[in-house]
């Protein structure tokens, strides 16, 4: 890659930026020093810090503060050091996707999720799909409106999602997947909390999915109808901390049961009781008359509780 660009430094500076250059400031970036980078890439300090010179001449500023033995990222390094990510992030996929060999011709199944949604259900949903030797499952964890331009635009075959997409449009189609029930779990100390649940969690401490999840509000609804007022210690989107802190004891925590099984299995958490009439929801969403893979169709009929 070279990039054009007229430089008003005069003759002794680089006159096109190419990707030797900008690969040369990402590993400096990255390892901290002129010495360390010249170990991974191979060449002698005075090439490398040359190279480096020439950059910052054509950038028109410099990149590092200079420390003892060390490089420490600017302002304007730091700027620099997220574009080369992002460029060497997309040239190696595009290296990936044009050279390597696929001999098997296997068939890509791309699949887009919500940041939110529980990694149990998705690795309950996408297991049936690793195990077909035919296929190649590649997950993309982004917000929802950005997952559904993906899937118009075929950079997605479906979406695990929270929540269906009807208000956006027709040209979609959701499946309402198998729900799972929502418990209170906490460490063997709670279990007292049996006996007159759900009024002992009134003043307990209670580790919650943040605002962010499906079923918080919920949530919170049923503690407000039972005039129960938990003291809130932490929140997380991820299933796996708040869950791990309640076998820790450090609070209960409210989570669909699917996400806990094995600990209540293992005897690390206790179940505590359920909130009825709350349920934790997913949604398969394609495109409409989209000729899908079988084997997604199958493993969507598998998990579908009804078609919208």
């Amino acid at each position: 890659m070279v990039i054009s660009i007229h430089n008003p430094l005069g003759a002794n500076t680089i006159s096109s930026l190419n990707f030797k250059h900008l690969r040369y400031f990402h590993v400096i970036a990255r390892e901290g020093s002129i010495k360390g980078a010249c170990k991974k890439l191979g060449i002698t300090q005075s090439a490398l810090s040359g190279q480096l010179k020439q950059l910052e001449e054509f950038l028109g500023k410099p990149l590092f503060e200079r420390k003892v033995r060390k490089l420490i990222l600017n302002e304007a390094g730091k700027v620099a050091l997220n574009y080369t990510t992002s460029i060497f992030t997309q040239a190696d996929e595009m290296i990936k996707s044009i050279r390597l060999p696929n001999p098997q011709k296997l068939s890509v199944i791309r699949v887009g999720v919500l940041p939110s949604l529980s990694k149990t259900h998705i690795h309950e949903f996408i297991v049936p799909l690793w195990k077909e030797d035919s296929i190649c499952v590649t997950i993309v964890e982004r917000k929802l409106i950005d997952l559904i331009h993906d899937l118009e635009d075929g950079h997605l075959e479906v979406i695990l999602s929270d929540r269906p997409t009807s208000p956006i449009g027709t040209q979609f189609k959701a499946f309402k997947l198998r729900t799972r029930k929502i418990i209170a779990v906490g460490s063997k100390k709670f279990e007292y909390v049996k006996d007159a649940f759900p009024q002992a969690l009134d003043g307990l401490p209670l580790l919650h999915l943040t605002r962010h999840s499906q079923i918080r509000p919920d949530i919170d609804f049923f503690f407000e109808q039972k005039n129960i007022t938990p003291k809130i210690v932490g929140e997380a989107d991820d299933v796996a901390l708040l869950r791990i802190a309640a076998e820790k004891g450090i609070g209960f925590t409210v989570l669909p049961q699917n996400t806990v099984q094995n600990s209540l299995n293992n005897g690390s958490l206790v179940q505590l009781g359920e909130l009825k009439d709350i349920n934790s929801d997913m949604w398969a969403i394609i495109k409409s008359g989209n000729d899908y893979n079988q084997t997604l169709k199958s493993v969507i009929k598998r998990f579908q509780s009804q078609e919208l």
